[in-house]
């Protein structure tokens, strides 16, 4: 991501000497804050740590403690949901970045005319509460295809429905790797964009969005390029509407 602009260069980074590597059998699947590692030896019927890394040996185990930990303040944000990490394991959403999971999303960009939808975030909501967001966005639930998380997400951020979220353009995909307050983001992004009819105005449906507004192309370029009042995820997926 070395061609980003300065601004936003500098809120993607990632140092390895910070994080403890998690791995299950030989394969890396996660990345944790010292202290998080350091209180997963309080497992060793789950974890096996040493002081280079922390192997996971038991993941049918892992529910019960991320409940617990959860209790304790390590994984915030708890949200009833289930991400599959590995293609072998499901976990509760907000445990995907206190562990640093590879995880998925779907994000799309609304376009009309010359302007481009975007949505703020509700104040409640556990990342980046707040703050502009794409039109639509959120992240793979187990079980589910990025085609039915589009579908359905697209109706719930927006109130746009099955049929028009289906004519959206698949766009390029991205690869974060970044440090978070809650530990790493660690995410495939499918990109998508949508021409939304002239007369049409999102409508959230999930209570997730503070607000939606039109605003032109070249206010959401600089927006994207030039400030933090956007997301990070959602300003790579605003400039990858610009590169195409």
């Amino acid at each position: 991501m070395k061609s980003l602009p300065p601004g936003l260069q500098r809120r993607i980074r990632f140092r390895r000497e910070l994080f403890v590597p998690l791995f299950a059998g030989r394969a890396r699947i996660g990345w944790l804050r010292p202290e998080l590692a350091a209180r997963l030896g309080s497992w060793p019927k789950v974890f096996k740590s040493t002081a280079e890394q922390v192997t996971l040996v038991d993941p049918g185990a892992l529910a019960a403690v991320v409940e617990e930990l959860a209790e304790e303040g390590f994984i915030p944000g708890w949200r009833n949901e289930r991400y599959r990490i590995a293609d072998s394991f499901e976990v509760e959403r907000a445990a995907a970045r206190p562990f640093g999971f590879a995880t998925q999303a779907v994000h799309m960009n609304g376009i009309v005319a010359d302007s481009m939808w975007l949505a703020r975030r509700a104040e409640t909501k556990p990342t980046d509460p707040g703050m502009l967001d794409n039109l639509v966005g959120g992240g793979m639930s187990a079980g589910l295809s990025v085609e039915q998380i589009l579908i359905k997400e697209a109706w719930e951020e927006a109130g746009i429905g099955a049929e028009l979220a289906r004519r959206a353009k698949r766009g390029g995909t991205i690869e974060l790797l970044r440090e978070v307050p809650e530990g790493v983001q660690c995410e495939l992004i499918h990109v998508y964009h949508l021409e939304l009819p002239v007369d049409f105005t999102p409508q959230n449906q999930d209570g997730e969005v503070a607000e939606v507004k039109r605003v032109p192309l070249d206010e959401a370029l600089r927006l994207a390029r030039d400030t933090e009042e956007m997301t990070v995820d959602a300003a790579l997926v605003a400039l990858d509407y610009f590169k195409s």
